[in-house]
């Protein structure tokens, strides 16, 4: 299992816990989200509205990989993915929740784009808290594998979010 450097682990943290939450700090409700439809994919879109509303990594294959595409390694397995989620929510950012913009399912594959919002109340990145409420879109692919999730990548601006947080211009 792959370890992270501090920086890239705070950048994976904030991605991730866009995607998936402990639930005792889950502010995610299912509203707003489109219903599995037997004929399109149903099986993956499934699999994935039930992650989305519940954001549990037993949804995630034990062997599973998670990417942020601006790191060129990805988590491997779902007790370091879990990890890193747990660790944005009520860690480096409160007060979390994920608006859903879009879900198709092809197949296996279902994509996802959303807007990440939150407070920052830790540290992130090495750089102390703000309390400057951030608002990132996302966009993010995931490959459904029988019941579990088997791979995700991710794809956002880090210049956005950290406009946001006052440290770039």
């Amino acid at each position: 299992m792959r370890t992270l450097k501090p920086s890239t682990l705070l950048v994976s943290l904030f991605v991730l816990s866009i995607v998936l939450a402990t639930p005792v700090a889950l502010a995610q409700t299912s509203e707003g989200l489109p219903e599995a439809k037997a004929g399109v994919s149903a099986g993956s879109l499934e699999v994935f509205l039930a992650f989305i509303v519940d954001h549990d990594p037993a949804f995630y294959a034990e062997d599973a990989t998670f990417q942020i595409m601006a790191d060129p390694e990805p988590l491997e397995g779902r007790e370091a993915i879990a990890g890193l989620f747990s660790a944005l929510y009520g860690g480096s950012f409160t007060d979390t929740h994920v608006e859903i913009r879009s879900v198709l399912a092809d197949g296996p594959r279902v994509v996802l784009e959303f807007v990440y919002n939150g407070t920052n109340t830790g540290e992130f990145l090495g750089l102390p808290a703000t309390g400057e409420r951030v608002s990132v879109p996302i966009m993010g692919i995931y490959e459904i594998d029988g019941e579990y999730i088997a791979h995700g990548r991710i794809y956002f601006d880090m210049g956005t979010m950290m406009r946001q947080l006052g440290h770039a211009e």
